[in-house]
């Protein structure tokens, strides 16, 4: 619903008469040029209203309003919606039926889109006719004050300037609302990040703090968020901003990667998913050796890949992430290596033999209000210090360097790290220092690890185990412990071996 009531439309209260226009009637193409000049939002106000069903002399509403008929309502908004998917690039209003003193009308909020500049169709009735389209003017429609019009060419430099001189993460979201908003992630950042606001967390609203933060601002109509509210504190951003997540891949088969995997999906605010897959990652991924040398007092030690190497890279892909494209970070985990894949890649400018080098200094900053964030809980260090920290590291652990791919059109960053040689050296080998049971109870939810901790028991004490000898120790059916087995094979640290009729459960090569 729209959060203003109709009476302050229709009063000229605390809107300003330039930000609503009142149609009588419906008149598509009329109606979807003030949509689109709202959207473009020239004057920078953040849009404007659009009441439909009162008739207006000299801008002013005739009350009381003539209103529309009940039968027609349903058809205004489905015509609305359709004429609006002409609007480039797609632009949608909150429409909402409302009713004053006996009367239907339609009332449109146009918040400043954070897409555009946008353009509409002189004429919306244009269509495609026999796989052919005719020709459409579209137009850029502005609303430089109370009027809705063409853009000149004097003021179409303005527009563009407009849309690329804010960065999108920096701009309201016209959807978004205090109830996208979860006070527990600010508080918990507040805390984090140490902030004077900790003082203060008992007695401010919601509301205050998420100005203090700048990250909303107060209109007349209340709090409207920005894209960076929505991505540091929101419940499900990608709700609002798609692709506003972390997918993460584990291959267990080098040759058969379609058909051995697992797949999880972290979701929340940004710096959330960053540590929240960082968590995975170390728990389940990250390991480290310890080699007793000849002759040396000190043993060797060393991970399979480099938990600062990999956190500086996770965090780069978030930070440098087009938040205006439906596309997730990417984290593929293979036998051999870690890839984290961002959308799009560096800039033009930058040369990627120095980049990968760390040699390269960036000129601008694709979001810096998030680095700013990233910094306040040491997400983030010093600009341009991201590329020479995971050199630094890697060198440190005794790992190869790193591979950077992209292509021509920098559309893409494909980040890899490899996983340290001695590893995937045979010489190396040895048993997870690890117990089965200690690694499975991190590994798995606690109501299921207590449902397998007797089988997994046995197994470290006698090696192995039937499940003639699952259903003895358990005293569980046998369709019970087949669930039961089925969970630990899930975890790939226990495997089957044999037939169906004298299979018997082991430690799969996993976990050595």
């Amino acid at each position: 619903m729209i959060p203003i009531k109709i009476e302050t439309l229709l009063e000229g209260r605390k809107v300003e008469q330039s930000r609503i226009e009142y149609k009588e009637g419906f008149n598509p193409s009329d109606i979807i040029h003030t949509i689109c000049a709202y959207a473009n939002d020239i004057a920078g106000v953040d849009g404007g209203y659009l009441v439909i069903g009162v008739k207006a002399e000299n801008g002013i509403p005739v009350l009381p309003p003539l209103g529309l008929q009940n039968e027609q309502l349903d058809d205004i908004q489905l015509k609305i919606f359709q004429y609006c998917n002409k609007i480039e690039p797609r632009y949608i209003p909150k429409i909402d039926v409302v009713e004053y003193e006996g009367v239907y009308l339609i009332c449109l909020k146009c918040a400043a889109g954070d897409a555009g500049p946008y353009q509409a169709p002189v004429d919306v009735y244009s269509k495609k006719e026999a796989g052919k389209e005719q020709k459409r003017t579209m137009k850029y429609w502005i609303r430089p004050a109370s009027l809705t019009t063409e853009a000149k060419q004097s003021e179409l430099a303005g527009l563009f300037e407009k849309f690329t001189s804010i960065p999108f993460v920096d701009r309201i979201n016209s959807r978004a609302s205090m109830e996208h908003i979860r006070r527990g992630y600010l508080e918990d950042f507040i805390r984090e990040s140490n902030s004077s606001l900790i003082e203060e967390l008992n007695v401010r609203t919601l509301e205050d703090l998420l100005i203090s933060e700048e990250v909303a601002e107060e209109k007349d109509e209340g709090i409207t968020i920005k894209n960076i509210g929505l991505l540091m504190f929101g419940e499900r951003p990608d709700k609002l901003i798609a692709g506003t997540k972390i997918e993460l891949v584990r291959f267990y088969d080098q040759e058969a990667e379609a058909s051995d995997f697992t797949e999880k999906t972290f979701y929340g605010p940004i710096w959330k998913q960053v540590k929240d897959t960082l968590d995975y990652i170390e728990t389940n991924v990250i390991e480290e050796k310890v080699v007793k040398i000849d002759g040396r007092a000190e043993a060797e030690r060393f991970f399979n890949y480099p938990y600062n190497a990999l956190e500086e890279m996770l965090v780069n892909a978030v930070l440098h992430k087009n938040y205006k494209e439906d596309v997730p970070v990417e984290v593929r985990i293979y036998l051999d290596q870690i890839q984290i894949i961002n959308f799009p890649g560096p800039e033009h400018y930058i040369d990627m033999e120095k980049f990968a080098a760390g040699k390269v200094r960036a000129r601008r900053y694709r979001n810096p209000k998030i680095g700013e964030f990233f910094k306040e809980i040491d997400l983030s260090e010093k600009k341009s210090t991201g590329i020479s920290k995971i050199l630094r590291e890697l060198k440190r652990n005794g790992s190869p360097p790193p591979d950077f791919e992209t292509d021509a059109d920098r559309t893409y960053m494909i980040a890899t790290i490899k996983i340290h040689e001695k590893f995937m050296n045979s010489d190396f080998s040895q048993k997870n220092e690890r117990s089965l049971s200690e690694v499975l109870s991190e590994v798995l939810t606690k109501k299921d690890y207590d449902k397998v901790s007797a089988i997994v028991s046995y197994i470290e004490e006698h090696g192995s185990i039937t499940p003639r000898e699952a259903e003895k120790i358990t005293k569980k059916s046998a369709a019970t412990v087949r669930r039961y087995f089925k969970i630990l094979v899930g975890t790939k640290y226990v495997a089957a071996e044999g037939n169906t009729n004298n299979i018997i459960y082991h430690v799969s090569e996993n976990f050595i």
